[in-house]
């Protein structure tokens, strides 16, 4: 029996293991172009944590942690963090064990500890949890589970192609949920069950044209619909919603 057990743990795991390393790989050519656009007003930062995006030349206006989706090298939303910072706003995309947020849901603890020093060059100004996906979902979570905690220090949540598996109705937490008119991969069903669970103040944005995938710079994932406009324009589309969102109270 016990050796029953030993053999199917370790099959789980191998298991397990050949599924995470199926993952989609950044779009370097796309994210070099958008780096390119944004030239100087931002630059970054990668370490065996994640990376950061500074804005240049500018005031910080606020922090955003990005969670990555699901089997999505973290990386691949540098595009949109590029399009962020050249905003004003300190972005920070952590690695996730795996390439899957759920592995690493307190993962932004442990960096605000490691770099406790740096992080009070920013200032005192708002912080907002973002996430795409699998990775939004898990960043709600977060949010649930420091709930009673300030909500972590966080003031809002940013859900692109995503929803809130955990009730974040009673918070006083605002959001930020954007999608894709064509998105093929998000469940509506399971977004329409998850309005429930929206915080009171929450905004909904639906990007004409846009799918899933382009939320990051990776190609199309399986299941996609199929975008009428271009990666880069939905990049910028939402960037400057956030931007908007974020500005605007």
């Amino acid at each position: 029996m016990a050796l029953l057990l030993v053999v199917s743990l370790v099959a789980a795991f191998v298991g397990f293991k050949i599924y995470t390393s199926n993952y989609y790989a950044a779009d370097e050519k796309e994210i070099e172009e958008v780096r390119d656009l944004v030239g100087d007003k931002a630059i970054s930062f990668t370490d065996e944590t994640g990376t950061v995006f500074i804005p240049s030349g500018q005031d910080t206006r606020a922090v955003i942690i990005f969670y990555p989706g699901g089997k999505v090298e973290f990386s691949a939303y540098s595009s949109l963090m590029y399009e962020l910072a050249a905003k004003g706003y300190v972005c920070v995309i952590p690695k996730m064990p795996d390439n899957l947020a759920f592995l690493g849901v307190d993962v932004i603890d442990d960096i605000r500890r490691k770099y406790a020093e740096e992080m009070t060059i920013v200032g005192d100004v708002d912080w907002y949890l973002a996430g795409h996906s699998l990775g939004g979902v898990a960043a709600g979570r977060y949010l649930a589970e420091n709930a009673g905690n300030a909500n972590g220090g966080f003031k809002g949540l940013i859900l692109c192609a995503s929803y809130p598996a955990d009730d974040l109705s009673g918070t006083n937490l605002r959001m930020l949920s954007i999608r894709g008119s064509n998105d093929g991969v998000l469940k509506a069903d399971k977004y329409e069950e998850s309005r429930g669970f929206w915080p009171s103040n929450s905004t909904e944005k639906v990007i004409d044209g846009g799918i899933h995938s382009y939320f990051g710079s990776y190609g199309i994932q399986a299941g996609d619909g199929t975008p009428t406009i271009s990666n880069q324009e939905q990049i910028e589309i939402t960037a400057s919603l956030i931007d908007e969102w974020i500005s605007g109270n």
